[in-house]
């Protein structure tokens, strides 16, 4: 059973920030690094989907519907509004809003894989897309301290002016996804790869991301900034070694992904980093490859900045390194990682310490400062 978030979305100190940091955030400079504000508003949009997620099973147990079927259900209509919103030419009406949470999700997960994504971009040149990413500013603004989407009345009015509801939940909650047979309807074929699958595949990352809350660490901007300052290591190793496929950090990914769903600066710094090559993302990954690209990066970050590549964010380690130093390094059980690659980390928590397993590691994922998290490959 998947819950809500626990921990409202928009509290805390460094919670608070976040508005006032997004709005003024410069754009003189499209070649840039994600900011602190916009992976602490990524963060908040991923806990929002988590809240779907829960929301979703809730109706399929209320119908007495298998979960996988309501999820694929959803997700395949989600799919379905997204290419009638994307393929529409945005007007000086919409200026300003942001399509429903269902739509950004879909969005959010074609940003990612950046292949298909290009793809569909140039064959609609006339859509809304372009060389736009996401309103953090907006999404900001739209999610409440309990972690719940709201949409503007600007929103909303923009949506139904393309025929579409914009709750997607009150239309499950009809019956109006699913066929006589209780069966989901098909992803659309013009999205050209199964949208279905990777929107599950960064669930699994959103999940992590939200059992993890670094926002409501007491060092959440120290956390922030050793993520955005660690991405950039990795991205010039990958700049130094272009075709070698290196898998992140979940912190390292979190950032990676935050500056994919801003597509223009990212390419834009991908070509100024990679002498004008794009630097790919692919999530669609076999195990074994990404173990062999995880130990790869591992093994070239340290040799190169000596430093390490696993940290821990628990509020222990944090503390212990003073916090704006950074965080600890990971290899406090005497092993570079666990046996799982998706289990990458260990905490020092009490939690975890007192866990009988082996090293000590908590692996059950009972953990409440610090998820043990994986990341995807490059």
């Amino acid at each position: 059973m998947i819950s809500a978030p626990k921990i409202g979305v928009a509290t805390g100190s460094f919670c608070k920030e976040i508005g006032p940091g997004l709005a003024n955030l410069s754009e003189d400079n499209p070649i840039r690094l994600p900011a602190i504000f916009e992976c602490a508003a990524h963060l908040m949009l991923l806990d929002a989907i988590v809240r779907t997620e829960a929301d979703v099973e809730k109706w399929a147990n209320a119908k007495n519907i298998e979960k996988e079927v309501a999820w694929n259900a959803y997700c395949s209509a989600a799919a379905v509004r997204f290419l009638k919103w994307s393929q529409t030419a945005e007007t000086d009406n919409d200026k300003g809003t942001i399509p429903p949470l269902d739509i950004l999700m879909v969005w959010h997960t074609y940003m990612l894989n950046t292949v298909a994504y290009r793809r569909y971009v140039k064959k609609f040149p006339g859509g809304r897309l372009g060389g736009k990413g996401i309103n953090w500013r907006a999404v900001n603004e739209r999610i409440g301290g309990d972690g719940q989407f709201t949409m503007s009345t600007e929103d909303k009015a923009s949506i139904e002016r393309l025929g579409l509801e914009p709750d997607l939940l009150s239309l499950l909650e009809n019956g109006n996804l699913m066929n006589g047979d209780n069966a989901p309807i098909s992803t659309p074929s013009s999205l050209e790869f199964d949208i279905v699958a990777a929107v599950l595949r960064q669930l699994r990352f959103a999940r992590k991301m939200h059992t993890a809350q670094w926002l409501h660490s007491k060092f959440a901007s120290e956390i922030l900034k050793s993520a955005i300052d660690r991405y950039e290591m990795f991205i010039t190793l990958i700049a130094e070694r272009l075709g070698k496929p290196l898998a992140p950090t979940p912190d390292i990914d979190l950032v990676w992904h935050t500056h994919q769903l801003s597509a223009k600066c990212y390419g834009l710094y991908s070509a100024a980093k990679c002498n004008g090559a794009f630097i790919h993302h692919n999530d669609a990954v076999a195990e074994e490859s990404i173990q062999e690209s995880f130990t790869a990066a591992k093994t070239l970050f340290s040799e190169r900045f000596g430093r390490e590549y696993l940290v821990c964010y628990c509020n222990q380690c944090m503390g212990a390194s003073g916090g704006l130093n950074g965080p600890v390094a990971h290899n406090i059980h005497g092993r570079a990682s666990c046996s799982d690659i998706e289990c990458c980390h260990y905490c020092r928590c009490t939690t975890c310490d007192d866990d009988d397993s082996e090293n000590g590691v908590n692996s059950a994922g009972g953990c409440e400062s610090w998820a043990q998290v994986g990341g995807v490959i490059a």
